[in-house]
């Protein structure tokens, strides 16, 4: 009824503004345009017909006036008052000055007035005026009536077209639009079965169409819906466990708009009980649990999150049973009562309670155990650490013990092979040199694996050039190479010649050292050459090496290369007998070069040399100063011994920190023999006061001595002022990584280990006084 009304009133105000918006417009502009247009005609006329009347008197009036006609010009005039519109005619004498005749109508003054005036002339001579005064009522009555003859006129075509529009309008559009709000509503309330009069070709009758083919298919979602709520009950009332809605009212009262009939076991009450109030529900919960579940139940109403409780109740035999409620809140509209609703189910978890017990119980007994393997392992942990400090301890400690007294032998012997002329002697030294070395590089294979096995090996992190680093190489091998009268050869890319790097120079130099050592020992005749390469790209921040040591020896079979650098293998066990060794120089450098992020490799065939690689990518670095980041002196010709590059420093004096008698008879002998003046302080205190009243080029600093160690001494000297810029150089029998770290830090420059080889020691020298001389000469 109201959607009838409603389109009444549609009607009514269409046909409201229609009236309004077409009539009234029509009519007063209408209006107002005819009465202005009809006013000023009615104005202009009535101006006319005054003039008119001036013009008649003007020109009948001067005779008269002149043969003081008085009774025809008086006809004359009330000729002219007989127009009902005149008020007022007057006719008065020039010569006089007043009224020779004036007639007066005062009843005809309805309007608005009119006047008009002429002079009256007789040839050339003003022999009067005339004054006529007019009333525009009758005019302005004329108007009125002609205004609304056409409002009359033109409001009544308008009022038949509009009532020919609305009738249209209503039974094209409107009544049309009311059958179909009609059906609508009939579709709104679920009656499917409504229908539409046929036979309408325009957009109504298609909109009418489109509302039958949205019946169609509303009838049929309906239906599948029905379908789908009805197989929804049958699941709640079959799944295990209860399927509900609980509500909360505006006035806080609980009640269920659902519940699935499993609640009858779960809790002896019936779905329709339980809707009229939950109130039975809250009391079927065990006391103890009751207060909790309201509670929880409250508080996810104010926050409107999920409800998960569990609680007990108690079976129809009085057994305790627990039950899990999970749900989720939703606000309810005011329109529909407001409060909060909660759709959730209602599930029985007494098994898993009492397997959660038995969990539990086992629980706390593995805890017990694993507190107790737990502290097992502890103490093995510790017992482990204890074994391993005590490893390294004795490691470190043997490392000491065999290289002091290997110092001794390899450095005496070096001096007596210097002394001896005698061919059998020499070969004899030579052997001991030989076997010292030997034992030396066992030694320290030994204890390099031990670290990098544990783990403890750690990379340091320095600056150096390969131009450096490849010509120390050299220059230990020279005299080795030279025994054997083989070309040692440096190729460096010239981008590389003067590029400052960051990374562990002596790993390096060790897996180089390994590589030439071998090219060395398994070449008779021909060449050992050492290369390195940019391989890659340079990002400008990195680059990437390949070194190469290639030689032109005896070779390695393809089939046993794969074995190379493995632990404990080499070529084969003639080779072994026949140039000795342990198997783990090579393993050696493989692992170094894993802990480097680099990779080596070998390439031979048996008579045709042989050629070891290793590649690793370093940080670029640029020098601090000389002694920082040097450049090794072009100047020094390659291949030469070191302690024939050494001699150009003889007659230098450096001071040697020693407090072993024989190592201090070893080093003043070895660089005595370079030509090399020494100095000898017997502990760290001694050599800080020496270093204080002599200009040294150098110190050598053992690191273990009495009363001040050598660490100690170091931090003394670089103190004061004159110790701030002097080479110091480590002599200590602890070759160990952690040793080397600890002298740097403390303010060393290198790190000569013991026993100390002559070549090694010279081409360190030579490198260090160099930097020196090189500061020196800066400064100068």
């Amino acid at each position: 009824m109201s959607r009838k009304t409603s389109s009444s009133s549609l009607f009514v105000a269409i046909a409201l503004a229609g009236s309004i918006g077409l009539l009234l417009p029509a009519l007063i502009v209408g209006g107002w345009l005819t009465g202005l247009r009809e006013s000023q005609s009615s104005a202009a006329e009535l101006r006319r017909d005054l003039e008119a009347k001036l013009d008649v008197l003007a020109s009948s009036l001067p005779e008269l006036l002149w043969n003081l006609d008085t009774v025809a010009a008086t006809e004359v005039v009330l000729a002219i008052m007989k127009s009902p519109d005149v008020v007022l005619v007057s006719v008065s004498d020039a010569s006089q000055g007043t009224p020779f005749f004036e007639k007066e109508q005062p009843a005809r003054r309805l309007g608005q007035a009119i006047r008009g005036e002429r002079d009256i002339f007789r040839g050339n001579t003003r022999i009067g005026h005339i004054r006529i005064e007019m009333d525009d009522h009758l005019s302005m009555a004329a108007l009125a009536r002609q205004r609304w003859l056409y409002g009359v006129t033109v409001g009544g075509q308008l009022l038949a077209s509009l009532a020919l529009i609305l009738w249209l309008l209503n039974s094209r559009l409107m009544r049309p639009l009311r059958e179909l709000g009609d059906f609508a509503n009939d579709l709104a309330e679920g009656r499917f079965d409504a229908e539409l009069a046929p036979g309408r070709k325009d957009e109504i009758g298609l909109l009418g169409g489109h509302l039958e083919h949205m019946r169609d298919a509303l009838q049929q979602q309906f239906g599948a819906q029905r379908a789908l709520i009805e197989r929804l009950r049958g699941m709640a009332e079959t799944v295990p466990g209860v399927v509900y809605q609980l509500r909360l009212n505006n006035k806080g009262r609980f009640s269920f708009a659902y519940v699935s009939e499993a609640v009858r076991d779960y809790f002896r009450l019936s779905a329709t009980t339980l809707g009229e109030d939950a109130e039975p529900w809250f009391d079927q919960i065990d006391a103890e649990d009751r207060a909790a579940v309201r509670e929880s139940l409250l508080a996810s109403a104010r926050s409107l999150t999920p409800w998960q409780q569990e609680f007990r109740t108690r079976n129809a035999d009085g057994s305790e049973r627990w039950v899990y409620g999970n749900a989720i809140a939703q606000k309810v509209d005011a329109a529909d009562g407001g409060g909060v609703l909660w759709h959730g189910f209602l599930t029985d978890i007494s098994r898993q309670r009492r397997d959660a017990l038995e969990l539990g119980r086992y629980r706390h007994h593995l805890e017990e155990l694993v507190e107790a393997r737990t502290a097992e392992l502890a103490e093995a942990m510790k017992a482990a650490e204890s074994a391993s400090l005590a490893k390294s301890a004795f490691l470190a400690n043997m490392s000491h013990e065999i290289r002091t007294p290997m110092n001794a032998i390899i450095g005496l012997t070096y001096l007596v092979r210097s002394d001896t002329h005698e061919p059998e002697q020499q070969e004899r030294l030579q052997k001991v040199a030989n076997a010292a070395e030997h034992l030396l590089s066992v030694i320290n294979n030994v204890l390099d694996f031990s670290k990098i096995e544990a783990g403890k090996l750690q990379l340091a992190r320095t600056d150096f050039t390969v131009r450096e680093l490849l010509d120390n190489i050299a220059g230990m091998l020279a005299h080795r190479a030279a025994e054997k009268a083989l070309a040692v050869q440096i190729v460096i890319d010239p981008r590389l010649e003067s590029q400052h790097l960051l990374g562990d120079a002596q790993r390096i130099s060790e897996v180089l050292l390994n590589f030439t050592g071998n090219a060395v020992k398994f070449t008779e005749v021909g060449f050992v050459r050492l290369s390195v390469r940019i391989d890659g790209p340079d990002d400008g921040l990195r680059l990437r090496l390949r070194f190469e040591v290639e030689d032109s020896g005896i070779g390695i079979a393809p089939e046993v290369q794969s074995r190379l650098f493995q632990d404990f293998e080499q070529a084969d066990s003639s080779t072994t007998r026949r140039y000795g060794g342990t198997g783990l120089g090579l393993a050696i450098c493989r692992r170094l070069a894993d802990l480097m992020q680099g990779q080596v490799g070998v390439r031979s065939a048996l008579g045709q040399g042989s050629t070891f690689w290793f590649t690793l990518a370093l940080d670029k670095a640029q020098p601090v100063n000389v002694l920082a980041a040097p450049q090794a002196p072009a100047a020094e010709p390659r291949g030469l011994p070191a302690r024939e590059q050494l001699a150009r420093f003889s007659g230098t004096r450096i001071l040697l920190a020693e407090d072993n008698a024989v190592n201090q008879e070893v080093a003043v002998a070895l660089l005595g023999s370079a030509g090399i003046l020494v100095d000898v302080a017997n502990d760290g205190q001694e050599a800080l006061a020496m270093a204080g009243s002599h200009d040294y080029a150098l110190i050598l600093m053992d690191v273990q001595m009495p009363r001040m160690d050598g660490l100690d001494a170091t931090r003394a000297i670089r103190g004061q002022p004159f110790g701030r810029d002097i080479p110091i150089l480590a002599m200590t029998a602890n070759a160990f990584a952690e040793e080397r770290q600890r002298c740097l830090e403390a303010g060393m420059n290198d790190h000569v280990a013991k026993p100390v080889v002559a070549e090694q020691l010279f081409a360190t020298l030579n490198t260090w006084l160099t930097r020196s001389a090189d500061l020196r000469t800066m400064r100068a």
